[in-house]
């Protein structure tokens, strides 16, 4: 009996032949796959003194365990995460919103983001980036 759409199987019946030598004049370069990490952390600095929630960080970036990530960058750079006790909206249970307590944390939080987009060899953020998340904090910003 014949198993159907199995990868294997279409591979091995697939005629199509192609040469295994690469072209030496113009290499492709097949752009890296943007991590996890690096898009969680860029969600959080763009939501500004707002901050964002476990459920956020799964919504727009499509990613389970968001406290996971705060509690990562908390560790990782020595800052304490502001945790607001937020109630969800049908009134069972509640979520933690998350928020920058300062400046100066959003300074680490850039830096290594572009330390590791330099490291694992993916975009990190720009120049224009980086001034438009730095004006969603504004200069006396303090929310501890």
């Amino acid at each position: 009996m014949e198993k159907k759409n199995r990868p294997v199987q279409q591979a091995a019946n697939s005629d199509i032949r192609t040469s295994d030598i690469t072209p030496t004049t113009s290499p492709v370069q097949v752009p890296k796959r943007t991590p996890k990490k690096h898009r969680a952390r860029v969600y959080m600095l763009r939501t500004g003194v707002e901050g964002w929630t476990e459920n956020d960080i799964l919504r727009y970036c499509r990613l389970s365990s968001g406290r996971n990530y705060a509690s990562e960058l908390e560790r990782q750079l020595d800052i304490q995460l502001e945790r607001i006790d937020e109630k969800n909206p049908d009134g069972i249970g509640a979520h933690l919103r998350y928020r920058f307590s300062c400046r100066g944390d959003v300074l680490k939080v850039i830096q290594l983001v572009n330390h590791n987009a330099a490291i694992n060899e993916h975009h990190g953020l720009s120049q224009q980036d980086i001034t438009d998340i730095l004006n969603l904090y504004p200069d006396a910003f303090n929310a501890a």
